[in-house]
């Protein structure tokens, strides 16, 4: 079995993941000294980059540029090139920082590891903030491959961001674990995968778990004993 996963919100802890880029807009509106607060400064990002990435499935815009795009939208001077790749850096460096892993994410990660002939993440992030992010809770060593919205062009549900994935498989049944029913279960299931949401229910998953301890025992107890 090779199994998959979402990075956002089922890998990492949603709540840390948040903070971390309240963190981000703390830093941009000192730098820059910016005449509004903090949260303002997030609201201005988040207006900025919302229509693009709610067309992510389309065409994928780094993140990271499309920060930098905002924060140049609000700054009072114009940024010089450093103040561009500070910027550009400064997004993976704060997630680095303050994202945590998911309740019991690392210990299941490691029960899948131990299911899996091979493991890799499917996410909808820039592949430099997806490395990083992975080195720094301690768990890139977990994975055999990683695919980005940025590798493929386009993001979930977009079947082609999981294609690109699934050419790294080397086994089936296929299995893909993600917290999003649209973006995940929606996407896997045009991919052809088994679907597992992290989550209370689901329309086109297979199977829901609370947490991947949880998903980890469905599949050894269910889909493995099925398949042996």
């Amino acid at each position: 079995m090779d199994i998959f996963l979402d990075m956002t919100g089922t890998i990492t802890d949603m709540d840390s993941e948040n903070f971390a880029i309240l963190k981000l807009a703390e830093k941009i509106q000192k730098r820059f000294r910016i005449p509004m607060s903090a949260e303002e400064v997030l609201q201005k990002i988040e207006e900025y980059r919302k229509p693009r990435m709610d067309k992510r499935d389309v065409e994928y815009v780094p993140i990271r540029f499309l920060i930098l795009e905002a924060v140049k939208s609000i700054a009072p001077e114009p940024l010089c090139a450093n103040d561009s790749y500070w910027v550009l850096d400064e997004y993976a460096n704060v997630h680095a920082k303050y994202v945590k892993l998911a309740p019991k994410a690392k210990e299941g990660l490691k029960k899948l590891r131990g299911l899996a002939e091979h493991m890799g993440v499917i996410t909808d992030g820039d592949r430099p903030y997806t490395e990083k992010l992975l080195q720094a809770l301690g768990i890139a060593s977990l994975f055999d491959s990683i695919t980005t919205a940025e590798d493929a062009g386009v993001g979930k549900p977009n079947p082609k961001i999981f294609q690109m994935a699934l050419q790294n498989s080397v086994s089936e049944p296929r299995l893909y674990i993600g917290d999003s029913e649209k973006r995940d279960m929606f996407g896997a299931k045009r991919a052809g995968m088994l679907a597992i949401k992290i989550g209370k229910s689901t329309v086109h998953g297979d199977y829901t778990a609370d947490n991947l301890v949880e998903a980890a025992r469905i599949i050894e107890e269910t889909l493995l004993r099925d398949n042996s």
